[in-house]
Protein backbone atom coordinates (compact mmCIF):
# COMPACT_ATOMS: atom_id res chain seq x y z
CA UNK A 1 0.00 0.00 0.00
CA UNK A 2 1.54 3.56 -0.97
CA UNK A 3 0.94 6.91 1.18
CA UNK A 4 -1.31 8.03 -1.53
CA UNK A 5 -3.74 4.92 -0.74
CA UNK A 6 -3.42 4.84 2.38
CA UNK A 7 -4.82 8.77 2.81
CA UNK A 8 -7.70 7.56 0.51
CA UNK A 9 -8.74 4.67 3.61
CA UNK A 10 -9.68 6.90 6.25
CA UNK A 11 -13.08 6.68 5.77
CA UNK A 12 -13.62 3.07 5.05
CA UNK A 13 -10.80 2.31 8.40
CA UNK A 14 -13.34 5.06 10.56
CA UNK A 15 -16.77 2.60 9.46
CA UNK A 16 -14.57 -0.94 10.07
CA UNK A 17 -14.57 -1.65 5.86
CA UNK A 18 -10.98 -2.75 6.11
CA UNK A 19 -10.00 -6.58 6.03
CA UNK A 20 -7.56 -7.23 8.65
CA UNK A 21 -4.22 -6.78 6.79
CA UNK A 22 -5.53 -3.58 5.41
CA UNK A 23 -6.67 -2.25 8.58
CA UNK A 24 -2.96 -3.03 10.40
CA UNK A 25 -1.44 -1.50 7.08
CA UNK A 26 -3.99 1.64 7.55
CA UNK A 27 -3.05 1.45 11.44
CA UNK A 28 0.82 1.39 11.26
CA UNK A 29 0.35 4.60 9.13
CA UNK A 30 -2.16 6.21 10.95
CA UNK A 31 0.26 6.36 14.10
CA UNK A 32 2.47 8.56 11.74
CA UNK A 33 -0.38 10.94 9.43
CA UNK A 34 -1.26 13.67 11.85
CA UNK A 35 -4.05 14.22 9.07
CA UNK A 36 -5.14 11.13 8.09
CA UNK A 37 -5.98 10.47 12.75
CA UNK A 38 -8.06 14.04 12.19
CA UNK A 39 -10.13 12.64 9.18
CA UNK A 40 -10.85 9.53 11.43
CA UNK A 41 -12.10 11.36 14.10
CA UNK A 42 -14.10 13.60 12.14
CA UNK A 43 -16.12 10.42 10.16
CA UNK A 44 -16.14 8.75 13.41
CA UNK A 45 -18.05 11.80 15.18
CA UNK A 46 -20.19 11.96 12.39
CA UNK A 47 -21.23 8.24 12.81
CA UNK A 48 -21.58 9.02 16.46
CA UNK A 49 -23.99 12.00 15.67
CA UNK A 50 -26.37 9.33 13.88
CA UNK A 51 -27.34 8.34 17.18
CA UNK A 52 -28.87 11.51 18.40
CA UNK A 53 -30.66 11.79 15.16
CA UNK A 54 -34.54 11.94 14.69
CA UNK A 55 -36.41 10.56 12.28
CA UNK A 56 -39.30 13.08 10.48
CA UNK A 57 -41.30 12.62 7.72
CA UNK A 58 -42.75 14.76 4.99
CA UNK A 59 -44.87 17.75 4.72
CA UNK A 60 -48.58 15.86 3.72
CA UNK A 61 -48.91 18.58 1.25
CA UNK A 62 -45.94 18.65 -0.47
CA UNK A 63 -46.06 14.93 -0.97
CA UNK A 64 -48.92 14.61 -2.57
CA UNK A 65 -47.59 17.74 -4.81
CA UNK A 66 -44.98 15.93 -6.19
CA UNK A 67 -47.15 12.42 -6.73
CA UNK A 68 -49.03 14.67 -8.89
CA UNK A 69 -46.02 15.92 -10.84
CA UNK A 70 -44.90 12.63 -11.39
CA UNK A 71 -48.44 11.64 -12.56
CA UNK A 72 -48.02 14.65 -14.93
CA UNK A 73 -44.35 14.32 -15.92
CA UNK A 74 -43.45 12.51 -19.41
CA UNK A 75 -40.70 9.74 -18.46
CA UNK A 76 -37.92 9.78 -20.63
CA UNK A 77 -36.97 6.33 -22.31
CA UNK A 78 -33.75 5.18 -21.03
CA UNK A 79 -30.43 6.05 -22.63
CA UNK A 80 -27.97 3.08 -24.11
CA UNK A 81 -24.54 3.86 -23.55
CA UNK A 82 -21.55 2.84 -25.88
CA UNK A 83 -19.60 -0.03 -24.67
CA UNK A 84 -16.54 0.90 -23.35
CA UNK A 85 -13.44 -0.94 -21.90
CA UNK A 86 -13.97 -1.93 -18.29
CA UNK A 87 -11.66 0.56 -16.24
CA UNK A 88 -9.85 -1.17 -13.59
CA UNK A 89 -9.25 0.08 -10.17
CA UNK A 90 -7.01 -0.90 -7.31
CA UNK A 91 -8.87 -2.97 -4.31
CA UNK A 92 -7.60 0.08 -2.11
CA UNK A 93 -9.70 2.84 -4.38
CA UNK A 94 -12.73 0.45 -4.12
CA UNK A 95 -12.22 -0.43 -0.30
CA UNK A 96 -11.66 3.89 -0.29
CA UNK A 97 -14.70 4.69 -2.34
CA UNK A 98 -16.62 2.56 -0.27
CA UNK A 99 -15.30 4.36 3.02
CA UNK A 100 -15.98 7.79 1.45
CA UNK A 101 -19.63 6.86 0.13
CA UNK A 102 -20.94 5.52 3.49
CA UNK A 103 -19.24 8.14 5.37
CA UNK A 104 -20.94 11.18 2.94
CA UNK A 105 -24.39 9.41 3.31
CA UNK A 106 -24.25 9.51 7.24
CA UNK A 107 -23.79 13.33 6.94
CA UNK A 108 -26.17 13.56 4.27
CA UNK A 109 -28.70 11.56 6.99
CA UNK A 110 -27.89 14.18 9.49
CA UNK A 111 -28.69 16.98 7.48
CA UNK A 112 -31.99 15.70 6.38
CA UNK A 113 -32.75 14.47 9.75
CA UNK A 114 -33.58 10.48 9.45
CA UNK A 115 -32.38 8.06 11.39
CA UNK A 116 -30.77 5.15 10.55
CA UNK A 117 -28.81 2.27 12.21
CA UNK A 118 -25.14 1.80 11.88
CA UNK A 119 -23.60 -1.35 12.52
CA UNK A 120 -20.19 -0.52 13.88
CA UNK A 121 -19.46 -4.31 15.51
CA UNK A 122 -16.57 -5.71 16.64
CA UNK A 123 -16.21 -9.61 18.25
CA UNK A 124 -16.77 -9.64 21.46
CA UNK A 125 -18.89 -5.71 21.58
CA UNK A 126 -22.51 -5.66 22.26
CA UNK A 127 -23.76 -4.13 18.75
CA UNK A 128 -24.74 -0.82 19.45
CA UNK A 129 -28.88 0.07 18.62
CA UNK A 130 -30.31 3.23 18.00
CA UNK A 131 -34.19 3.24 17.99
CA UNK A 132 -35.13 5.72 21.22
CA UNK A 133 -37.64 2.81 23.00
CA UNK A 134 -35.56 2.81 26.09
CA UNK A 135 -35.93 6.24 27.12
CA UNK A 136 -39.88 6.05 26.96
CA UNK A 137 -39.45 2.26 28.40
CA UNK A 138 -42.13 1.70 31.58
CA UNK A 139 -39.27 0.23 33.85
CA UNK A 140 -36.60 3.45 32.49
CA UNK A 141 -33.88 4.84 35.52
CA UNK A 142 -31.76 7.84 34.81
CA UNK A 143 -29.08 7.97 36.23
CA UNK A 144 -26.22 11.22 36.17
CA UNK A 145 -22.91 12.16 37.18
CA UNK A 146 -20.04 14.46 36.64
CA UNK A 147 -16.97 13.55 34.41
CA UNK A 148 -13.64 14.13 35.54
CA UNK A 149 -12.04 17.29 33.45
CA UNK A 150 -15.66 18.73 33.05
CA UNK A 151 -19.36 17.80 31.66
CA UNK A 152 -21.50 14.95 32.76
CA UNK A 153 -22.52 11.51 31.97
CA UNK A 154 -25.92 10.37 31.91
CA UNK A 155 -27.42 6.65 31.40
CA UNK A 156 -31.08 6.16 30.91
CA UNK A 157 -31.67 1.90 31.79
CA UNK A 158 -34.55 -0.41 30.90
CA UNK A 159 -33.97 -3.85 32.12
CA UNK A 160 -37.35 -4.75 30.68
CA UNK A 161 -36.06 -3.93 26.86
CA UNK A 162 -32.31 -4.91 27.80
CA UNK A 163 -30.69 -1.86 26.60
CA UNK A 164 -28.87 0.98 28.37
CA UNK A 165 -28.80 4.52 26.50
CA UNK A 166 -25.41 6.36 27.54
CA UNK A 167 -25.61 10.43 26.38
CA UNK A 168 -22.55 12.51 27.15
CA UNK A 169 -23.01 15.95 28.17
CA UNK A 170 -20.33 18.83 27.20
CA UNK A 171 -17.25 16.62 27.64
CA UNK A 172 -14.11 18.97 26.46
CA UNK A 173 -12.89 18.17 23.15
CA UNK A 174 -9.78 15.70 22.34
CA UNK A 175 -7.12 15.82 20.23
CA UNK A 176 -7.34 13.93 16.91
CA UNK A 177 -5.65 11.26 18.14
CA UNK A 178 -8.36 10.31 20.85
CA UNK A 179 -11.54 9.49 21.43
CA UNK A 180 -14.38 8.36 24.24
CA UNK A 181 -15.19 5.06 24.79
CA UNK A 182 -18.20 3.54 26.61
CA UNK A 183 -18.07 0.43 28.60
CA UNK A 184 -19.84 -2.18 30.39
CA UNK A 185 -18.44 -3.20 33.75
CA UNK A 186 -19.90 -5.73 35.96
CA UNK A 187 -18.48 -9.16 36.85
CA UNK A 188 -15.06 -10.16 34.69
CA UNK A 189 -13.75 -7.98 32.19
CA UNK A 190 -15.12 -4.49 30.69
CA UNK A 191 -16.59 -4.89 27.39
CA UNK A 192 -16.45 -2.15 24.71
CA UNK A 193 -20.01 -0.05 23.48
CA UNK A 194 -18.60 2.04 21.31
CA UNK A 195 -17.56 5.48 20.89
CA UNK A 196 -19.47 8.26 22.33
CA UNK A 197 -19.03 11.93 21.01
CA UNK A 198 -18.44 14.63 23.37
CA UNK A 199 -22.13 15.91 22.99
CA UNK A 200 -22.93 12.45 21.71
CA UNK A 201 -25.33 8.94 22.82
CA UNK A 202 -24.71 5.57 22.69
CA UNK A 203 -27.99 3.19 23.34
CA UNK A 204 -26.91 -0.90 22.79
CA UNK A 205 -28.20 -3.94 24.39
CA UNK A 206 -27.69 -4.82 28.21
CA UNK A 207 -26.05 -8.36 28.89
CA UNK A 208 -27.26 -9.44 32.02
CA UNK A 209 -25.01 -9.07 34.52
CA UNK A 210 -23.73 -6.01 34.06
CA UNK A 211 -24.06 -3.38 36.56
CA UNK A 212 -22.19 -0.14 35.58
CA UNK A 213 -20.71 2.08 32.97
CA UNK A 214 -18.13 3.89 32.70
CA UNK A 215 -16.81 6.29 29.98
CA UNK A 216 -12.55 6.26 29.24
CA UNK A 217 -10.15 8.56 26.87
CA UNK A 218 -8.89 6.04 23.90
CA UNK A 219 -6.85 6.08 21.14
CA UNK A 220 -9.22 6.88 18.17
CA UNK A 221 -9.41 3.71 16.78
CA UNK A 222 -11.15 2.37 20.10
CA UNK A 223 -9.67 -0.07 22.09
CA UNK A 224 -10.77 -3.83 23.36
CA UNK A 225 -10.08 -2.88 26.85
CA UNK A 226 -9.58 0.13 28.52
CA UNK A 227 -6.04 2.24 28.68
CA UNK A 228 -6.96 4.89 30.74
CA UNK A 229 -8.53 5.50 34.22
CA UNK A 230 -12.54 6.08 33.18
CA UNK A 231 -13.58 9.53 33.67
CA UNK A 232 -17.09 8.16 34.95
CA UNK A 233 -18.64 5.84 36.48
CA UNK A 234 -22.18 5.03 36.83
CA UNK A 235 -23.55 2.12 39.19
CA UNK A 236 -26.54 0.46 37.36
CA UNK A 237 -27.90 -1.80 39.53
Amino acid sequence: MTTADAHLLAGAYALDALDDLERAAFTRHLGQCPSCAEEVAGFRETAALLGTAVAVGPDERFRRRVLAAVAQTRQLPPRVAEPTSPVRRSPWRKRALIGIASVAAAAAVLAGGISIGLDQSVPGRPVPVADGAVTSAPDATTLRTAAAGGGSVTATVSRRLGKVLVAAQALPRLDAGHAYEVWLTGPGAPRSAGLIHPEGTVETALPAGVDGVAVTVEPVTGSLQPTTPSIANLAIG
